[in-house]
């Protein structure tokens, strides 16, 4: 068993697509396949279905992801670990949520501060990270944290759907419509469910997925409507052809929103480079509202 061949695993695992595991290790499809296979071959279990342009990951499949994924971690982090006492910065950023605008976040403070670089993950059970971004329940609140925005969870539904004629959709519209939900854990699950369950009703859920691109692309494809929040997923619309055929509606539900805190590590000191991030960050995400697609509609 080869170290690329659990990485290409771990990669086609996260987003149970082969082709956009592909994209991002800058790797054929077949290179990818090919390592899979010969994983599948050495173990003699199979760990992805295919489903169509998807892959699901069988039980044997996740226990290998879970399995995988704290090793590659601990590997991603020897190169920061190995700068130690040089003159280059690092900065250990959890981003559980909003992760879509990670990348433009990055690249804007960089521009301003070239000498600090980034160690990104994603990972709820993560220990020994200098600044998290993750959301909750707008009535819960995180110690030690700073508030970066509320934003509502709209609907997102194909243009081509009749909801998408409506100004305001009902929980009523939706007695029939099929839901695409992201798996149980996260904030946005989290919320939706409560918030459902409060008023009663109870959504005709017809997929799960574990990421926001196949989400995306599922409602794309017209399976279904989904919950999305107004701000953080708006770079999975904004420059595609997607906005040709998605479109997102309020939803007549109360409060329905979450809020995305910056989290610092409790009884730490806080360097001066991350404190000009968390500086930062809470200016980029004030500027990210009025960038919204939603809000300019």
């Amino acid at each position: 068993m080869e170290f690329y061949q659990l990485r290409y695993f771990a990669r086609a695992a996260r987003y149970e697509n082969i082709s956009m595991a592909a994209q991002e290790l800058h790797v054929t499809q077949p290179s990818i396949s090919k390592a899979i296979k010969a994983l599948e071959q050495e173990l003699g279990v199979d760990l992805m279905k295919k489903n169509g342009k998807y892959c699901a990951l069988t039980h044997e499949g996740r226990l290998l992801q879970a399995k995988v994924l704290p090793i590659l971690s601990a590997i991603e982090e020897i190169p920061r670990e190995m700068q130690i006492g040089r003159t280059r910065q690092w900065i250990r950023l959890n981003a559980l949520s909003a992760g879509l605008l990670i990348p433009e976040l990055i690249r804007k403070f960089h521009e301003v501060h070239p000498d600090i670089s980034f160690n990104v993950m994603e990972r709820r059970e993560a220990i020994g990270w200098d600044v998290c971004i993750r959301s909750t329940l707008p009535e819960n609140f995180f110690n030690n944290s700073v508030k970066l925005m509320d934003e509502k969870l709209l609907l997102a539904c194909k243009k081509s759907s009749p909801l998408a004629d409506k100004e305001l959709i009902t929980l009523d519209d939706l007695r029939n419509e099929d839901f695409i939900e992201l798996k149980a854990g996260g904030s946005i699950r989290l919320i939706s469910d409560k918030k459902f369950k409060e008023m009663g009703f109870i959504p005709q859920v017809a997929f799960e997925c574990e990421n926001f691109y196949i989400l995306k692309r599922m409602v794309k494809e017209g399976l279904g409507v989904a919950v999305w929040p107004e701000y953080s997923w708006r770079e999975q619309l904004e420059g595609t052809d997607d906005l040709d055929e998605v479109c997102l509606k309020p939803i007549d539900i109360p409060n329905f929103c979450r809020s995305v805190y910056l989290i610092r590590p409790k009884d730490l000191k806080i360097l001066p480079e991350v404190e000009e991030f968390i500086k930062f960050t809470t200016e980029y995400f004030s500027s990210v509202k009025e960038l919204s697609i939603y809000s300019r509609r």
